[in-house]
């Protein structure tokens, strides 16, 4: 099984002093990429909530499937696009290992770093 949620605040710029100007159109260019995978069973929310652009991932699989290289073919386009956004998107594949892997989206990139929070998940939740 395969388990991947996520969160990313989209943003244009990094620069706390930059002004967003673009970020209507950006997230329009984002906003159509999102609809044109054409989830039916997962989660792949893309929304301003309180004026903050962002999108929002949840998703469960039996394996790696072409939903989970759309996932991240959408944070390789998002940090091209909107280098400012930020977020965690987290995947646990049974089939891999027994831990999470966080990758972080930051400043136009997606890094990888092991989970402190939830692995080994057989221990951490199964085990009392």
């Amino acid at each position: 099984m395969l388990e991947l949620h996520g969160w990313i605040t989209l943003r244009e710029s990094y620069k706390a002093n930059d002004e967003e100007k673009n970020m209507k159109h950006i997230f329009g260019k984002i906003k159509e990429k999102v609809y044109e995978l054409d989830w039916t069973t997962n989660l792949l929310d893309i929304r301003y909530c309180n004026g903050s652009p962002n999108l929002s991932i949840a998703l469960f699989a039996n394996r790696i499937g072409q939903e989970v290289n759309d996932v991240f073919e959408l944070l390789e386009f998002i940090c091209k696009e909107a280098k400012g956004s930020y977020g965690l998107i987290y995947v646990c594949d049974d089939e891999m290992s027994d831990d999470f892997m966080c990758y972080i989206i930051c400043k136009g990139n997606i890094n990888k770093v092991g989970d402190p929070f939830l692995s080994p998940l057989s221990k951490k939740i199964y085990e009392e």
